[in-house]
């Protein structure tokens, strides 16, 4: 078999091929590491938005501005370091005769 570009072990039948979607797959951003300090500074800005608003409930104004303070900056630190961590990883531009990352090659007489 012969094709343009490099070689590619071909499918065994007419099924799609979702291990090699080009579009991103759904739990993606979750799956990966990287994004994890992000969404754990997320979820810490919002339990102490929560606390803030029962102890502002209680009565404690000056404590409870205090919390609410440390909730916006916990939950702006977490979107920058997600939004960040996406930017630093756009795709980089390929040559043609480069195979993408995601397709196994098979060198020619192997």
């Amino acid at each position: 078999m012969t094709a343009e570009g490099p070689w590619e072990i071909p499918p065994l039948d007419d099924a799609p091929d979702i291990a090699r979607a080009t579009e991103p797959q759904p739990g993606i951003t979750l799956a990966d590491a990287r994004n994890w300090p992000g969404f754990v500074l997320l979820i810490i800005g919002g339990l102490v938005a929560i606390v803030a608003a029962v102890i502002g409930a209680v009565g404690f104004p000056g404590t409870a501005f205090i919390f609410a303070l440390a909730a916006v900056a916990a939950s702006l630190t977490g979107i920058a370091l997600v939004l960040f961590e996406r930017r630093g990883r756009r795709p980089q531009p390929r040559t043609p005769e480069q195979p993408a990352p995601w397709q196994p090659t098979v060198p020619p007489g192997a």
